[in-house]
């Protein structure tokens, strides 16, 4: 194809779990099977299987340099959700240089039960997520997320960190910027 730069489109990644429809509805997406040992409502996966978070992982860098995203399923709604809140988490892991001070300063983010939930105003995603339709699901859904952020920060220290402990900085050089002009998932 040889077109001009401005009919170029770069394609937005898009979950591979839009069709999963057999699980927990909340809030316009499903509680997914997770990886991880962090106590929570999230079923488990197999661990060689990708799940969820392996997949907002994946994508994140492709994904992050967008300002529009289509929702086509549940799946993009949780991707949706984890590319906020991993853009978040790296400017975080930016403020520290190693992997041992941003294990003690992240714990705050990760554990913290004080985030914005779709029935809440100023939640940064509420055009795409629903509101909860009983109290039930709004703790559900807090539950849910409190355990997806812990896990993904989990993960990211191991991403965004070397083995020596410095910053990887093939990913911190993402951590200025913002999925749809979106800065936070928190108050």
């Amino acid at each position: 194809y040889m077109g001009s730069l401005d009919t170029l489109k770069m394609p937005v990644y898009h979950s591979n779990y839009n069709s999963l429809t057999n699980l927990q509805p909340i809030c316009g997406t499903v509680v997914f099977p997770l990886k991880t040992k962090v106590k929570g409502p999230a079923p488990p996966c197999k661990a060689s299987d990708e799940d969820v978070i392996d997949e907002a992982l994946k994508f994140f860098r492709a994904n992050v340099l967008f300002r529009n995203y289509q929702i086509k399923g549940p799946g993009d709604l949780f991707l949706t959700y984890c590319t906020v809140f991993i853009a978040q988490v790296l400017r975080e892991f930016s403020k520290y240089k190693t992997k041992t001070e941003a294990r003690t300063k992240i714990t705050g983010i990760s554990m913290s039960t004080t985030f914005l939930t779709p029935a809440e105003k100023g939640f940064p995603l509420a055009g795409f997520f629903k509101e909860p339709q009983a109290r039930a699901e709004g703790d559900n859904f807090k539950n849910y997320f409190r355990q997806v952020r812990e896990e993904v920060v989990n993960r990211l220290l191991d991403i965004a960190y070397l083995e020596n402990g410095e910053q990887n900085k093939w990913w911190m050089a993402f951590s200025k910027r913002k999925f749809m002009n979106i800065a936070s998932m928190d108050k």
